[in-house]
């Protein structure tokens, strides 16, 4: 495996800060031009997504408004082997610079997937960790309300 990459913490924040004062559309015509002021690269449009190269290879960022608005995803490490300690260690660090720079998280989610949110009026901000590379998230609060009502009802075996 080549050298793993991560955004510096430093950054991490900076993109956090950009993307929880976020107010767009939530439309598809404006998804471009959303990627475009973040510095990020668009790879191809398609019919309820965009996605781009957040700078850890093509296709590490979404923006989806496939069902309901939405959700814009950005890879903000490299990939690493299944359960790496870089990735666990990078989470733990840059949990730490987003909770010093922009408060305690509303909710944590622990587990196999574990998740830190920060909840807005209308979006909440989410770090998760994949287990094999970390992503940033601006998703609605719409989005997560069916997001999480999908995730219990998993977890209850019904779907």
């Amino acid at each position: 495996m080549t050298e793993w990459r991560a955004l510096s913490n430093a950054d991490v924040v900076d993109l956090a800060i950009r993307l929880h004062s976020l107010e767009w559309s939530w439309e598809l015509d404006d998804a471009p031009k959303l990627v475009a002021d973040f510095g990020w690269t668009l790879n191809r449009t398609l019919d309820e997504s965009v996605t781009f190269d957040s700078g850890f290879g093509r296709s590490t960022g979404t923006v989806s408004l496939a069902g309901r608005p939405g959700m814009i995803s950005t890879q903000i490490t490299a990939y690493a082997d299944d359960g790496a300690t870089c990735i666990t260690d990078a989470f733990a660090g840059m949990a730490v610079a987003l909770v010093n720079a922009i408060g305690e998280p509303t909710v944590r989610v622990p587990g196999k997937y574990p998740e830190i949110r920060w909840a807005g009026t209308q979006t909440t901000l989410v770090l998760k960790s994949l287990r094999v590379t970390l992503k940033l998230d601006l998703v609605t609060n719409a989005w997560l309300a069916a997001h999480d009502q999908i995730v219990d009802l998993e977890k209850q075996g019904l779907i």
